[in-house]
């Protein structure tokens, strides 16, 4: 029972970056793809969209547990979100971030024109 509880969890940490890409597009499309010259705004718009990201994912987590059943917080269960987020960014996020940014690229050349 307990690796189907940890599958489920890390099954949730990785549809969480769907979440997760998606506020990407809206920080990249709100902020730009540059770093270095976000202003205050900005960065509250980014730290917004992270409460967002984490209170979603806190939401999915606990409707996962209630469906299932599963009545303990169990380490392994935030290792298993955790994990499952982590393989998210690392797989297909870096393919999202990579089109974003080939798309952010070529509207502000064309706005440049």
């Amino acid at each position: 029972m307990q690796i189907f509880i940890f599958l489920t969890c890390a099954g949730v940490g990785a549809l969480s970056g769907i979440v997760y890409d998606v506020l990407y597009i809206a920080r990249c499309a709100v902020c730009g793809v540059n770093k270095q010259a976000y202003t205050a705004k900005d960065r509250v718009f980014i730290i917004a969209c992270d409460i967002l990201y984490f209170a979603v994912l806190s939401a999915a987590f606990i409707f996962v547990s209630v469906m299932f059943d599963f009545y303990e917080l169990r380490f392994f269960m935030l290792a298993g979100c955790v994990l499952g987020a982590f393989l998210y960014l690392k797989s297909f996020h870096v393919i999202v971030a990579f089109s974003v940014k080939k798309v952010y690229n070529k509207i502000t050349l064309k706005k440049r024109s």
